[in-house]
Protein backbone atom coordinates (compact mmCIF):
# COMPACT_ATOMS: atom_id res chain seq x y z
CA UNK A 1 0.00 0.00 0.00
CA UNK A 2 1.18 3.09 -1.25
CA UNK A 3 0.00 6.42 0.42
CA UNK A 4 -1.10 9.30 -1.93
CA UNK A 5 1.85 12.49 -2.26
CA UNK A 6 1.47 13.93 1.16
CA UNK A 7 -1.72 12.04 2.39
CA UNK A 8 0.21 10.36 5.08
CA UNK A 9 -0.99 11.95 8.50
CA UNK A 10 0.08 9.51 11.14
CA UNK A 11 3.44 6.98 12.24
CA UNK A 12 1.33 4.31 14.42
CA UNK A 13 -1.81 4.08 12.92
CA UNK A 14 -0.62 4.35 9.51
CA UNK A 15 1.68 1.07 10.15
CA UNK A 16 -0.57 -0.66 11.76
CA UNK A 17 -3.26 -0.02 9.49
CA UNK A 18 -1.33 -1.93 6.68
CA UNK A 19 0.64 1.27 4.55
CA UNK A 20 3.83 -0.19 3.37
CA UNK A 21 5.19 3.21 1.47
CA UNK A 22 4.44 6.96 2.47
CA UNK A 23 5.16 9.18 -0.36
CA UNK A 24 7.13 11.63 -1.06
CA UNK A 25 9.06 12.15 2.22
CA UNK A 26 9.58 10.31 5.29
CA UNK A 27 7.79 12.52 7.83
CA UNK A 28 6.22 9.56 9.73
CA UNK A 29 7.12 6.40 8.39
CA UNK A 30 11.14 7.70 8.98
CA UNK A 31 12.51 8.55 12.03
CA UNK A 32 9.12 8.93 13.66
CA UNK A 33 8.83 5.20 12.69
CA UNK A 34 11.83 3.78 14.37
CA UNK A 35 11.63 5.92 17.65
CA UNK A 36 7.95 4.24 17.56
CA UNK A 37 9.57 0.57 17.34
CA UNK A 38 12.03 1.27 19.83
CA UNK A 39 9.52 2.60 22.50
CA UNK A 40 7.44 -0.41 22.06
CA UNK A 41 4.52 1.10 20.90
CA UNK A 42 5.00 -0.33 17.18
CA UNK A 43 5.93 -3.94 17.45
CA UNK A 44 8.62 -5.88 15.46
CA UNK A 45 6.09 -8.28 13.90
CA UNK A 46 4.38 -5.28 12.04
CA UNK A 47 7.82 -4.08 10.90
CA UNK A 48 8.34 -7.88 9.49
CA UNK A 49 4.71 -7.62 8.06
CA UNK A 50 4.97 -4.65 5.86
CA UNK A 51 8.51 -5.63 4.64
CA UNK A 52 7.53 -9.11 3.23
CA UNK A 53 4.19 -7.25 1.45
CA UNK A 54 7.12 -4.78 -0.08
CA UNK A 55 9.25 -7.91 -0.88
CA UNK A 56 6.50 -9.63 -2.02
CA UNK A 57 5.36 -7.19 -4.90
CA UNK A 58 9.18 -6.47 -5.45
CA UNK A 59 10.10 -10.14 -6.10
CA UNK A 60 6.76 -10.76 -8.41
CA UNK A 61 7.66 -8.09 -11.13
CA UNK A 62 10.56 -8.38 -13.88
CA UNK A 63 12.22 -5.19 -14.32
CA UNK A 64 12.56 -3.91 -17.20
CA UNK A 65 16.05 -2.93 -18.68
CA UNK A 66 16.30 0.50 -19.31
CA UNK A 67 17.63 -0.43 -23.04
CA UNK A 68 14.59 -1.81 -23.57
CA UNK A 69 12.04 0.58 -21.56
CA UNK A 70 9.82 2.96 -24.14
CA UNK A 71 11.17 1.37 -27.42
CA UNK A 72 7.57 2.00 -28.64
CA UNK A 73 6.00 5.49 -29.92
CA UNK A 74 2.75 4.93 -28.78
CA UNK A 75 1.42 8.05 -30.27
CA UNK A 76 0.66 6.87 -33.91
CA UNK A 77 -1.79 7.87 -36.48
CA UNK A 78 -4.47 5.41 -34.91
CA UNK A 79 -4.12 6.86 -31.59
CA UNK A 80 -4.07 10.70 -32.64
CA UNK A 81 -7.27 10.14 -34.65
CA UNK A 82 -8.80 8.65 -31.37
CA UNK A 83 -7.70 11.68 -29.51
CA UNK A 84 -9.54 13.93 -32.29
CA UNK A 85 -12.33 12.03 -32.11
CA UNK A 86 -12.92 12.63 -28.28
CA UNK A 87 -12.16 16.19 -28.28
CA UNK A 88 -14.24 17.33 -31.05
CA UNK A 89 -16.98 14.93 -29.48
CA UNK A 90 -16.56 17.04 -25.94
CA UNK A 91 -16.93 20.36 -27.62
CA UNK A 92 -19.72 21.83 -26.05
CA UNK A 93 -21.37 24.88 -27.24
CA UNK A 94 -23.60 26.71 -24.81
CA UNK A 95 -24.85 29.51 -26.47
CA UNK A 96 -24.81 30.71 -30.24
CA UNK A 97 -26.60 33.89 -31.89
CA UNK A 98 -25.58 32.57 -35.34
CA UNK A 99 -22.07 33.33 -35.28
CA UNK A 100 -20.98 30.36 -35.53
CA UNK A 101 -19.83 28.66 -37.76
CA UNK A 102 -17.74 31.12 -38.45
CA UNK A 103 -17.60 32.80 -42.26
CA UNK A 104 -14.20 33.67 -43.86
CA UNK A 105 -15.84 34.73 -47.35
CA UNK A 106 -14.81 38.41 -46.58
CA UNK A 107 -11.03 37.37 -45.12
CA UNK A 108 -11.99 39.01 -41.83
CA UNK A 109 -9.76 40.23 -39.09
CA UNK A 110 -9.57 37.68 -36.14
CA UNK A 111 -8.20 38.99 -33.06
CA UNK A 112 -7.65 35.92 -31.09
CA UNK A 113 -7.20 37.03 -27.13
CA UNK A 114 -6.07 35.53 -24.29
CA UNK A 115 -3.35 33.20 -23.14
CA UNK A 116 -5.39 29.77 -22.96
CA UNK A 117 -4.98 30.28 -26.29
CA UNK A 118 -1.21 29.09 -26.53
CA UNK A 119 -0.99 27.30 -23.27
CA UNK A 120 0.14 23.65 -22.90
CA UNK A 121 -1.97 22.23 -20.78
CA UNK A 122 -1.42 18.31 -20.87
CA UNK A 123 2.03 18.65 -18.92
CA UNK A 124 0.01 20.74 -16.07
CA UNK A 125 -1.91 19.96 -13.15
CA UNK A 126 1.17 18.09 -10.91
CA UNK A 127 -0.03 14.53 -10.77
CA UNK A 128 -2.69 14.60 -13.44
CA UNK A 129 -0.33 16.26 -15.87
CA UNK A 130 1.08 14.04 -19.17
CA UNK A 131 4.29 13.19 -21.01
CA UNK A 132 2.44 13.91 -24.11
CA UNK A 133 4.31 13.78 -27.48
CA UNK A 134 2.58 17.01 -28.52
CA UNK A 135 -0.28 19.02 -28.03
CA UNK A 136 -1.92 21.44 -30.82
CA UNK A 137 -3.20 24.46 -28.94
CA UNK A 138 -6.06 26.29 -29.63
CA UNK A 139 -3.95 29.44 -32.07
CA UNK A 140 -1.94 26.56 -33.60
CA UNK A 141 -5.27 24.94 -34.62
CA UNK A 142 -6.76 27.58 -36.06
CA UNK A 143 -3.53 28.99 -38.05
CA UNK A 144 -3.55 25.40 -39.21
CA UNK A 145 -7.45 25.21 -40.04
CA UNK A 146 -7.71 29.20 -41.32
CA UNK A 147 -4.21 29.37 -43.33
CA UNK A 148 -4.59 32.70 -45.63
CA UNK A 149 -8.55 32.45 -45.41
CA UNK A 150 -8.37 35.30 -42.82
CA UNK A 151 -5.80 37.65 -40.64
CA UNK A 152 -5.53 36.39 -37.21
CA UNK A 153 -3.95 38.73 -34.41
CA UNK A 154 -2.87 37.30 -31.38
CA UNK A 155 -3.02 38.78 -27.84
CA UNK A 156 -2.48 36.86 -25.26
CA UNK A 157 -4.33 40.02 -23.08
CA UNK A 158 -3.32 38.59 -19.47
CA UNK A 159 -0.27 36.88 -17.53
CA UNK A 160 -1.57 33.62 -16.49
CA UNK A 161 -1.36 31.83 -13.21
CA UNK A 162 1.77 30.05 -12.55
CA UNK A 163 1.98 27.27 -9.97
CA UNK A 164 4.93 27.68 -7.18
CA UNK A 165 6.83 25.19 -5.73
CA UNK A 166 7.65 25.44 -2.13
CA UNK A 167 7.42 28.72 0.62
CA UNK A 168 7.76 32.35 -1.10
CA UNK A 169 9.15 35.70 1.20
CA UNK A 170 6.26 38.25 1.71
CA UNK A 171 8.91 40.06 -0.21
CA UNK A 172 9.41 38.09 -3.12
CA UNK A 173 5.21 37.76 -3.24
CA UNK A 174 4.80 41.43 -3.37
CA UNK A 175 7.63 41.74 -5.86
CA UNK A 176 6.07 39.04 -8.14
CA UNK A 177 2.64 40.47 -7.77
CA UNK A 178 3.97 44.33 -8.71
CA UNK A 179 5.31 42.63 -12.09
CA UNK A 180 2.13 40.73 -12.88
CA UNK A 181 0.24 43.89 -12.65
CA UNK A 182 2.70 46.40 -14.75
CA UNK A 183 2.92 43.67 -17.03
CA UNK A 184 -0.96 42.86 -16.93
CA UNK A 185 -2.10 46.06 -17.79
CA UNK A 186 0.57 46.55 -21.19
CA UNK A 187 -0.91 42.92 -22.12
CA UNK A 188 -4.51 44.28 -21.88
CA UNK A 189 -3.87 47.43 -23.96
CA UNK A 190 -2.09 45.69 -26.76
CA UNK A 191 -5.61 42.95 -26.28
CA UNK A 192 -8.02 46.06 -26.79
CA UNK A 193 -5.92 47.69 -29.40
CA UNK A 194 -6.30 44.31 -31.74
CA UNK A 195 -9.94 43.91 -30.60
CA UNK A 196 -10.87 47.48 -32.03
CA UNK A 197 -9.31 46.95 -35.33
CA UNK A 198 -11.05 43.16 -36.24
CA UNK A 199 -14.02 41.54 -37.26
CA UNK A 200 -14.29 39.52 -35.08
CA UNK A 201 -12.90 38.78 -31.23
CA UNK A 202 -12.02 34.87 -30.30
CA UNK A 203 -11.52 35.47 -26.48
CA UNK A 204 -9.79 32.44 -25.20
CA UNK A 205 -10.30 32.26 -21.24
CA UNK A 206 -11.17 29.79 -18.37
CA UNK A 207 -8.56 28.49 -16.04
CA UNK A 208 -5.24 26.73 -16.23
CA UNK A 209 -3.67 23.34 -14.95
CA UNK A 210 -1.84 25.47 -11.81
CA UNK A 211 -5.51 26.95 -10.95
CA UNK A 212 -7.33 23.34 -11.15
CA UNK A 213 -4.71 21.25 -10.00
CA UNK A 214 -4.12 18.74 -6.81
CA UNK A 215 -3.56 19.62 -3.67
CA UNK A 216 -5.46 22.58 -3.58
CA UNK A 217 -9.29 23.45 -3.93
CA UNK A 218 -10.03 26.85 -5.64
CA UNK A 219 -11.51 29.94 -3.50
CA UNK A 220 -13.83 30.56 -5.85
CA UNK A 221 -15.13 29.93 -9.50
CA UNK A 222 -14.30 33.09 -10.78
CA UNK A 223 -12.34 33.50 -14.19
CA UNK A 224 -8.71 34.02 -12.79
CA UNK A 225 -5.75 36.69 -14.01
CA UNK A 226 -8.33 39.29 -14.30
CA UNK A 227 -10.31 38.02 -17.20
CA UNK A 228 -13.79 39.94 -16.69
CA UNK A 229 -12.00 42.72 -16.56
CA UNK A 230 -10.07 42.75 -19.90
CA UNK A 231 -13.55 41.47 -21.21
CA UNK A 232 -15.40 44.13 -20.48
CA UNK A 233 -12.92 46.14 -22.06
CA UNK A 234 -12.51 44.10 -25.10
CA UNK A 235 -16.22 44.22 -25.31
CA UNK A 236 -16.79 47.87 -25.27
CA UNK A 237 -14.61 48.00 -28.94
CA UNK A 238 -16.01 45.06 -30.49
CA UNK A 239 -19.20 43.43 -30.13
CA UNK A 240 -18.88 40.37 -32.22
CA UNK A 241 -16.97 38.28 -29.29
CA UNK A 242 -16.89 34.64 -29.52
CA UNK A 243 -15.99 33.56 -26.32
CA UNK A 244 -14.17 29.74 -25.69
CA UNK A 245 -13.84 28.63 -21.68
CA UNK A 246 -10.79 26.46 -21.65
CA UNK A 247 -11.78 24.84 -17.92
CA UNK A 248 -11.59 21.43 -16.39
CA UNK A 249 -14.67 22.84 -14.09
CA UNK A 250 -17.62 25.14 -13.32
CA UNK A 251 -16.19 29.06 -13.82
CA UNK A 252 -18.73 32.06 -12.70
CA UNK A 253 -19.55 33.55 -16.45
CA UNK A 254 -21.58 36.47 -15.39
CA UNK A 255 -19.11 38.94 -17.22
CA UNK A 256 -18.66 36.95 -20.64
CA UNK A 257 -21.79 35.48 -21.25
CA UNK A 258 -24.40 38.53 -21.70
CA UNK A 259 -21.91 40.04 -23.97
CA UNK A 260 -20.66 36.89 -26.24
CA UNK A 261 -22.70 36.03 -29.20
CA UNK A 262 -21.54 32.49 -28.57
CA UNK A 263 -19.79 30.52 -25.83
CA UNK A 264 -18.11 27.13 -26.37
CA UNK A 265 -16.57 25.07 -23.37
CA UNK A 266 -13.29 23.49 -24.79
CA UNK A 267 -12.09 21.89 -21.52
CA UNK A 268 -8.18 20.58 -21.35
CA UNK A 269 -8.69 19.13 -24.38
CA UNK A 270 -5.76 16.45 -25.20
CA UNK A 271 -3.36 16.76 -27.72
CA UNK A 272 -5.98 17.14 -30.90
CA UNK A 273 -7.50 19.71 -28.54
CA UNK A 274 -6.65 22.60 -30.93
CA UNK A 275 -7.64 20.82 -34.14
CA UNK A 276 -10.72 19.91 -32.68
CA UNK A 277 -11.88 23.52 -31.14
CA UNK A 278 -10.52 25.06 -34.96
CA UNK A 279 -12.69 22.09 -36.72
CA UNK A 280 -16.09 23.36 -35.07
CA UNK A 281 -15.61 26.91 -34.60
CA UNK A 282 -15.62 26.47 -38.52
CA UNK A 283 -18.06 24.39 -38.93
CA UNK A 284 -16.16 21.20 -40.43
CA UNK A 285 -17.69 19.38 -37.44
CA UNK A 286 -20.81 19.61 -36.02
CA UNK A 287 -20.32 20.01 -31.98
CA UNK A 288 -22.19 17.68 -29.98
CA UNK A 289 -20.90 17.46 -26.12
CA UNK A 290 -23.03 18.31 -23.39
CA UNK A 291 -22.36 19.63 -20.02
CA UNK A 292 -21.42 17.26 -17.43
CA UNK A 293 -22.67 19.79 -14.80
CA UNK A 294 -24.53 22.77 -13.85
CA UNK A 295 -23.48 25.71 -14.43
CA UNK A 296 -24.66 28.01 -11.73
CA UNK A 297 -25.57 31.77 -11.75
CA UNK A 298 -23.54 32.37 -8.65
CA UNK A 299 -21.21 30.00 -6.29
CA UNK A 300 -23.47 30.77 -3.24
CA UNK A 301 -26.47 28.60 -5.25
CA UNK A 302 -24.12 25.43 -4.77
CA UNK A 303 -25.01 23.06 -2.25
CA UNK A 304 -21.48 23.48 -0.76
CA UNK A 305 -22.02 26.85 -0.12
CA UNK A 306 -25.63 26.17 1.13
CA UNK A 307 -24.80 23.59 3.57
CA UNK A 308 -21.92 25.47 5.53
CA UNK A 309 -18.69 23.41 3.73
CA UNK A 310 -17.87 26.15 1.99
CA UNK A 311 -16.79 28.67 2.72
CA UNK A 312 -15.29 26.81 5.89
CA UNK A 313 -18.17 26.66 8.30
CA UNK A 314 -20.59 24.73 10.78
CA UNK A 315 -21.56 21.63 9.15
CA UNK A 316 -25.00 20.03 8.61
CA UNK A 317 -26.51 17.19 7.20
CA UNK A 318 -29.79 15.99 6.58
CA UNK A 319 -30.98 18.64 3.65
CA UNK A 320 -34.23 17.44 3.12
CA UNK A 321 -35.55 19.34 6.46
CA UNK A 322 -36.45 22.87 4.18
CA UNK A 323 -36.24 20.94 1.29
CA UNK A 324 -37.74 23.23 -1.15
CA UNK A 325 -36.79 26.66 0.17
CA UNK A 326 -34.18 28.37 2.23
CA UNK A 327 -33.21 31.70 3.38
CA UNK A 328 -29.34 32.23 3.34
CA UNK A 329 -27.55 29.21 4.68
CA UNK A 330 -29.49 25.97 4.80
CA UNK A 331 -31.08 25.60 8.09
CA UNK A 332 -30.51 21.83 8.60
CA UNK A 333 -32.26 19.22 11.31
CA UNK A 334 -28.92 17.67 11.37
CA UNK A 335 -26.26 17.78 13.61
CA UNK A 336 -23.63 19.64 14.15
CA UNK A 337 -20.15 18.51 13.05
CA UNK A 338 -16.22 20.00 13.67
CA UNK A 339 -14.83 22.95 11.70
CA UNK A 340 -11.77 20.22 10.76
CA UNK A 341 -10.74 21.41 7.29
CA UNK A 342 -9.17 18.42 6.28
CA UNK A 343 -12.63 16.48 6.67
CA UNK A 344 -14.88 16.78 3.86
CA UNK A 345 -18.84 16.29 4.65
CA UNK A 346 -21.27 15.32 2.00
CA UNK A 347 -24.16 17.09 3.54
CA UNK A 348 -26.23 17.15 0.53
CA UNK A 349 -26.69 13.74 0.58
CA UNK A 350 -28.32 12.21 -2.52
CA UNK A 351 -28.41 15.74 -3.79
CA UNK A 352 -25.43 15.62 -5.62
CA UNK A 353 -25.18 18.52 -8.45
CA UNK A 354 -27.76 19.01 -10.49
CA UNK A 355 -30.30 16.94 -8.19
CA UNK A 356 -29.87 19.58 -5.66
CA UNK A 357 -30.75 22.78 -8.29
CA UNK A 358 -33.67 20.94 -9.29
CA UNK A 359 -34.68 19.82 -6.29
CA UNK A 360 -34.00 23.26 -4.38
CA UNK A 361 -35.61 25.06 -7.56
CA UNK A 362 -32.86 27.68 -8.05
CA UNK A 363 -32.57 28.63 -11.54
CA UNK A 364 -28.92 27.81 -13.28
CA UNK A 365 -26.80 29.84 -15.63
CA UNK A 366 -26.76 26.26 -18.16
CA UNK A 367 -27.93 23.28 -16.56
CA UNK A 368 -26.68 19.68 -16.50
CA UNK A 369 -26.48 17.89 -19.78
CA UNK A 370 -26.80 21.06 -21.75
CA UNK A 371 -25.23 21.27 -25.41
CA UNK A 372 -26.57 22.86 -28.44
CA UNK A 373 -25.45 21.67 -32.12
CA UNK A 374 -25.52 23.59 -35.84
CA UNK A 375 -28.76 22.13 -36.52
CA UNK A 376 -31.87 21.16 -34.68
CA UNK A 377 -33.69 17.86 -33.45
CA UNK A 378 -37.54 17.40 -32.93
CA UNK A 379 -38.24 15.02 -30.10
CA UNK A 380 -41.42 13.18 -31.48
CA UNK A 381 -42.77 10.64 -28.97
CA UNK A 382 -41.75 8.51 -26.13
CA UNK A 383 -43.07 4.52 -26.01
CA UNK A 384 -42.06 1.96 -23.40
CA UNK A 385 -42.63 -1.64 -24.15
CA UNK A 386 -44.84 -2.33 -20.82
CA UNK A 387 -46.60 -0.17 -18.64
CA UNK A 388 -45.23 -2.04 -15.57
CA UNK A 389 -42.29 -3.59 -14.30
CA UNK A 390 -41.18 -5.69 -11.51
CA UNK A 391 -38.01 -5.34 -9.65
CA UNK A 392 -36.32 -8.12 -11.75
CA UNK A 393 -37.14 -6.01 -15.41
CA UNK A 394 -35.48 -3.86 -17.76
CA UNK A 395 -37.54 -1.23 -18.63
CA UNK A 396 -37.05 -0.83 -22.94
CA UNK A 397 -37.75 2.49 -24.03
CA UNK A 398 -37.76 4.13 -27.80
CA UNK A 399 -37.43 7.78 -28.59
CA UNK A 400 -38.19 8.67 -32.09
CA UNK A 401 -36.40 12.64 -33.07
CA UNK A 402 -35.67 14.16 -36.20
CA UNK A 403 -32.74 16.24 -37.34
CA UNK A 404 -34.94 19.55 -38.96
CA UNK A 405 -31.94 21.49 -39.35
CA UNK A 406 -29.88 21.62 -42.16
CA UNK A 407 -26.41 19.55 -41.36
CA UNK A 408 -25.89 16.02 -39.67
CA UNK A 409 -25.13 16.07 -36.25
CA UNK A 410 -24.76 13.61 -32.77
CA UNK A 411 -27.75 14.37 -30.41
CA UNK A 412 -27.33 12.97 -27.03
CA UNK A 413 -30.87 11.84 -25.78
CA UNK A 414 -30.95 11.91 -21.85
CA UNK A 415 -33.62 10.03 -19.81
CA UNK A 416 -34.62 11.13 -16.11
CA UNK A 417 -36.58 9.39 -13.70
CA UNK A 418 -39.27 11.40 -11.65
CA UNK A 419 -41.02 9.99 -8.56
CA UNK A 420 -44.56 10.69 -8.26
CA UNK A 421 -46.10 8.56 -5.13
CA UNK A 422 -43.05 7.53 -3.99
CA UNK A 423 -42.31 6.04 -0.19
CA UNK A 424 -39.02 7.70 0.44
CA UNK A 425 -37.22 11.00 -0.44
CA UNK A 426 -35.87 11.57 -3.23
CA UNK A 427 -34.34 14.58 -5.98
CA UNK A 428 -36.62 15.96 -8.30
CA UNK A 429 -35.02 13.61 -11.37
CA UNK A 430 -32.22 11.76 -11.86
CA UNK A 431 -30.35 10.40 -15.22
CA UNK A 432 -31.03 7.05 -15.64
CA UNK A 433 -30.44 6.51 -19.38
CA UNK A 434 -28.31 8.19 -22.51
CA UNK A 435 -27.33 7.89 -25.42
CA UNK A 436 -25.18 9.30 -28.54
CA UNK A 437 -26.90 8.98 -31.93
CA UNK A 438 -25.72 10.50 -35.58
CA UNK A 439 -28.34 11.76 -37.35
CA UNK A 440 -28.38 13.14 -40.64
CA UNK A 441 -30.19 16.04 -41.96
CA UNK A 442 -33.86 15.07 -42.55
CA UNK A 443 -33.30 11.90 -40.62
CA UNK A 444 -35.89 10.52 -38.35
CA UNK A 445 -34.40 7.50 -35.74
CA UNK A 446 -35.94 5.60 -33.26
CA UNK A 447 -33.19 5.66 -30.20
CA UNK A 448 -33.21 2.25 -27.76
CA UNK A 449 -32.49 3.03 -24.25
CA UNK A 450 -32.52 0.82 -21.10
CA UNK A 451 -33.65 0.99 -17.49
CA UNK A 452 -33.14 -1.98 -15.68
CA UNK A 453 -35.60 -1.46 -12.48
CA UNK A 454 -32.60 -2.34 -9.86
CA UNK A 455 -31.05 0.84 -11.04
CA UNK A 456 -33.93 2.47 -9.47
CA UNK A 457 -33.18 1.05 -5.58
CA UNK A 458 -32.15 3.22 -2.96
CA UNK A 459 -29.82 2.14 -0.16
CA UNK A 460 -31.80 1.72 3.17
CA UNK A 461 -29.54 2.67 5.65
CA UNK A 462 -31.45 0.98 8.45
CA UNK A 463 -31.38 -2.50 6.57
CA UNK A 464 -27.46 -1.69 5.21
CA UNK A 465 -29.03 -2.64 1.72
CA UNK A 466 -30.93 -1.91 -1.34
CA UNK A 467 -34.44 -1.84 -1.36
CA UNK A 468 -36.67 -1.03 -4.19
CA UNK A 469 -39.37 1.88 -3.71
CA UNK A 470 -42.73 0.86 -5.65
CA UNK A 471 -44.76 3.24 -7.11
CA UNK A 472 -45.50 5.37 -9.87
CA UNK A 473 -42.53 7.32 -12.19
CA UNK A 474 -42.72 9.56 -15.09
CA UNK A 475 -39.99 8.69 -17.30
CA UNK A 476 -38.38 12.23 -19.03
CA UNK A 477 -36.71 12.38 -22.37
CA UNK A 478 -34.69 15.32 -22.98
CA UNK A 479 -31.82 17.15 -24.40
CA UNK A 480 -30.63 18.58 -20.80
CA UNK A 481 -31.79 18.23 -17.17
CA UNK A 482 -33.64 21.74 -18.31
CA UNK A 483 -35.49 20.72 -21.20
CA UNK A 484 -37.50 17.83 -20.82
CA UNK A 485 -39.21 17.52 -24.08
CA UNK A 486 -41.34 14.01 -23.69
CA UNK A 487 -43.07 12.53 -20.73
CA UNK A 488 -44.50 8.87 -19.80
CA UNK A 489 -45.90 7.16 -16.50
CA UNK A 490 -45.27 3.59 -15.55
CA UNK A 491 -45.90 1.87 -12.60
CA UNK A 492 -43.06 0.05 -10.50
CA UNK A 493 -44.66 -3.27 -8.84
CA UNK A 494 -43.39 -4.88 -5.42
Amino acid sequence: VISDWSGTHSTVDAINHGLNVEMPTKQYLGDALLDSVKAGIVSQAVIDQRVREILRVRLAIKPVPENEANQVVTSQPAQQKIAYDVAIKSIVLLKNDGILPLQLKDKPVIAVIGANASQIMATGGLGAGVKTLYEVTPLEGLKKKIGNQAQIVYAPGYVPVVYHWGRRSAEVIAREEQEIATKSRQLAEDAVAAASQADLVLFMGGDNRAVETEGADRKDIKLPSGQDELFQKIAAVNSNIVTVIVSGAPNDLNVVNPASRALVWSWFNGSEGGNALADVLLGNGSPSGHLPFTLPLKLEDSPAYALGNYPQGEKSTDVFADLVSESGKEKSAGVPRTNDPNTAYYSEESLVGYRWFDTKGKPVMYPFGHGLTYTNFDYQSLATDHDSYRPGDVIHLQVRLQNTGPVAADEVVQVYVHRIDSQVEWPLKELKAFKRVPVNPGETQSVELEIPVKNLQYWDERKHSWAHDPGVVELQAGSSAGNILLKKTVTILD
